[in-house]
This record gives C-alpha cells, structure tokens and sequence, in this order.
C-alpha cells in the first residue's frame, strides 16, 4: 500500500497508563517475541534470526526508528518501525513489522500506534509505503483511514 502524503496530525492519544518508548540496546529480543506472539514468525529464534539478518548494521536507525507500544505495567505488547526502503527506484519511508500481541488486540492501540511511528516518519520523509497480506481486512481498513491506497507488486 502506498500513501504520497504522511498523516501529519500527530500521534492520537493512548488509552491511560499505556506508552510508546523507542527501540534500546538489546531489545532485539523484545521484538523478536511481540512478532512471534502476533504470528509472524514460528519461534522467537527464527525472529531472532530474521532481524539480525535485516537490520545489522542499523542500530542508531533502530533506536530512532523502531517503537514498542507498552502496557500500563510496562511491559512491550506492541511493536512498529518507521523505517525506509525502496519504491519506484526512490528511497522512501516504510511502515514495517507493526505487530500486537494477541492479548491486546482490538483493544484501540493500532491507531495511536500507527499515528505515533507516522509522526516520527514524517521528519525523514514525505512519502510512505507499506506491506501487508490481502487477506488482513482490519489492517487494510486501518492503513486506508490514513491515506494508503492497494497498490499490486510482484
């Protein structure tokens, strides 16, 4: 899905006690286990193995880049990266891994999440993209409230 213009309203607020904290030294782990939790990978070694494999290298862009949403006891139940990739041979910002852990979702977190790793977005680009499977109406529905339209890919 593609948006040419970043939501810039700011972050919608949180449900009270729950926050937004930026990606630390050693929370690879943390976000290997909220996308294994959300279905995204089969064991948090696999996750592991996939985010060293895609972001070594890119520490100082983690901790500016990629988000935990936590609960009101502080602990990570949420993940999202405002990151960056290609599209249409120009460098743009990406909406990626954005996972919540089954216990909290349909509980109102994905907007003010979604809306927070936007406004982090929008100071390194003006344009977005992101991915997403055909058959995920509800986010599908959620990105679409924010400006991203179906585009197909090979």
């Amino acid at each position: 899905m593609y948006c040419e213009t970043i939501y810039s309203d700011g972050p919608l607020p949180l449900p009270l006690g729950f926050s937004i904290r930026a990606f630390r030294p050693g929370d690879e782990t943390t976000w290997a286990k909220i996308e294994t939790q959300a279905g995204e990978f089969a064991t948090v070694t696999e996750a592991l193995q996939r985010f060293h494999n895609e972001f070594h290298g890119c520490e100082s862009d983690l901790q500016q880049r990629c988000f935990f949403l936590q609960n009101p006891e502080g602990d990570a139940i949420g993940t999202i990266m405002a990151w960056y990739g290609e599209y249409e041979g120009r460098r743009i910002g990406r909406i990626h891994w954005v996972g919540i852990v089954p216990n909290y979702q349909g509980k109102k977190l994905a907007k003010p999440l979604l809306t927070y790793a936007l406004a982090e977005m929008s100071k390194y680009h003006q344009e977005v993209y992101l991915t997403t499977q055909k058959h995920n109406v509800p986010a599908i529905r959620l990105y679409e409230a924010y400006g991203f339209y179906p585009i197909e890919t090979t």
